[in-house]
């Protein structure tokens, strides 16, 4: 008969929901697919009113921003998941990492912040973050309630600076809360790309899943790895491959930040989950060497051309290019505002990578001109030209015999002369095919 109770019981518990202040006590709260799919339902109307209460720092690239568009499709379709009446977002990548673009008082104006981190070296966006929390003028250390740093991809080197600095923050500032993020994926064609951002998103659960809030990108993307270490197919239209853009795929980004940010502000962490001691870190991160370029090489004087160009005065040659062996071999302008690529870009011979995909939602200048001089990098293996206004292409771009990626599509490229068209089509026929009237 005690064998028959308690089974009944270990059954009803397992049937009956358990309530939120009944999980805190626990385990950190943790988000992954399968979570937010049967838990999302939970969050209230009372619970977005706590939440719209909150100050939020959230220190992000364009994934970030995929999140964002989630959140306004939730409160379009349900006003009661509203989040940002009370948002303001400041590009530091455009602004050459210059912190001082975020008045110091903003917090006193608003509830969420959006800092678009620069992109290149990864690490530098956890020095951003550190240095808005800690310095004057703005001690944000002083005045948030959370922090949330976002990866949408990352290199496993990495993982040291990224744990010792949150872990750090989280130690000096015991009154914020500090939500830890795996890296997200990209498209299956990535795959380089993903194994490192699973790699380091490894490191990130074994350290924290359990003992600090975890918001599971990778998990969300890949819908608990059913798309193997890439996002699914259903959450993105990216000609290019990178974002997931759909509204399945974002309104899933965005319910589980909801659903994270409610569980941590209930969370009671237990005894002995405190941030170590100063000094203390068990895993100290090693110095993460980036290689640089004087301000007289060629290839740097390139890049700063291309960058004064289209007005980009403010960003840094550093925090756009990836040096080996003292020569500019990857180029990131994506989503940044450049109308026109000058001849300029010839100079860079061993240029392999190069990222000129816009994006229409940050309402900043498309690419509308490349220079004939492309033709001279033809060691490019990667070539992203997608979500721009293009109408035509230089014919010395046939040059370019080594891609292994290329994304032409959503743009206006009509009428193209023969050997470009054939060209294209060798490398991104759908894309080709998929332009704007």
């Amino acid at each position: 008969m005690r064998y028959i109770v308690r089974s009944f019981a270990v059954a009803l518990i397992s049937i009956i929901p358990l309530a939120p202040a009944m999980v805190f006590g626990q385990d950190a709260p943790y988000v992954d697919s399968k979570i937010t799919k049967d838990r999302f339902n939970e969050v209230t109307a009372e619970d977005m009113e706590m939440l719209r209460s909150k100050k939020i720092l959230f220190a992000s690239r364009s994934f970030g921003l995929n999140i964002w568009g989630g959140l306004k499709a939730l409160a379009i379709k349900d006003r009661k998941y509203e989040f940002l009446s009370s948002y303001e977002r400041f590009d530091l990548f455009r602004a050459g990492g210059d912190v001082s673009i975020i008045p110091a008082d903003e917090f006193k104006k608003i509830n969420f912040i959006h800092v678009l981190a620069t992109y290149w070296p990864h690490t530098k966006r956890m020095e951003e973050i550190d240095e808005l929390m800690r310095k004057e003028p703005h001690n944000f250390g002083k005045q948030v309630d959370v922090v949330i740093v976002e990866f949408h991809t990352a290199l496993p080197q990495n993982f040291e600076q990224y744990s010792e600095k949150m872990d750090a923050m989280r130690r000096d500032f015991p009154n914020v809360r500090f939500i830890y993020m795996t890296s997200g994926f990209m498209g299956p064609e990535r795959a380089k790309d993903n194994e490192n951002a699973h790699a380091w998103s490894e490191k990130v659960r074994e350290r924290y899943q359990g003992k600090q809030p975890l918001y599971d990108m990778g998990k969300l993307l890949s819908d608990d790895f059913r798309g193997g270490h890439a996002f699914v197919p259903e959450y993105s239209k990216d000609p290019a491959g990178v974002h997931p853009n759909t509204p399945e795929g974002t309104t899933m980004m965005a319910k589980a930040f909801l659903l994270i940010l409610r569980d941590t502000f209930h969370w009671k962490p237990a005894q002995g989950e405190e941030a170590p001691a100063s000094g203390a870190t068990t895993h100290p991160a090693k110095e993460v060497k980036v290689e640089s370029l004087p301000t007289s090489h060629p290839d740097y004087k390139a890049v700063q051309a291309i960058l004064n160009a289209n007005g980009l005065t403010k960003k840094r040659v550093e925090s756009v290019t990836v040096i080996e062996n003292a020569r500019v071999v990857k180029l990131y302008l994506q989503e940044g505002g450049i109308k026109t690529l000058p001849a300029e870009i010839g100079m860079l011979t061993e240029l392999r990578v190069l990222h000129l995909y816009g994006d229409r939602s940050l309402k900043l200048p498309l690419l509308t001109q490349i220079s004939p001089a492309i033709g001279k990098c033809t060691k490019l293996e990667e070539l992203l030209l997608n979500s721009n206004d293009l109408t035509t292409l230089p014919s010395e771009i046939t040059a370019l015999k080594s891609l292994t990626a290329l994304s032409v599509a959503d743009n206006k490229l009509k009428n193209l002369p023969p050997a470009v068209k054939a060209w294209a089509e060798k490398f991104d026929a759908k894309g080709l095919a998929a332009q704007l009237p």
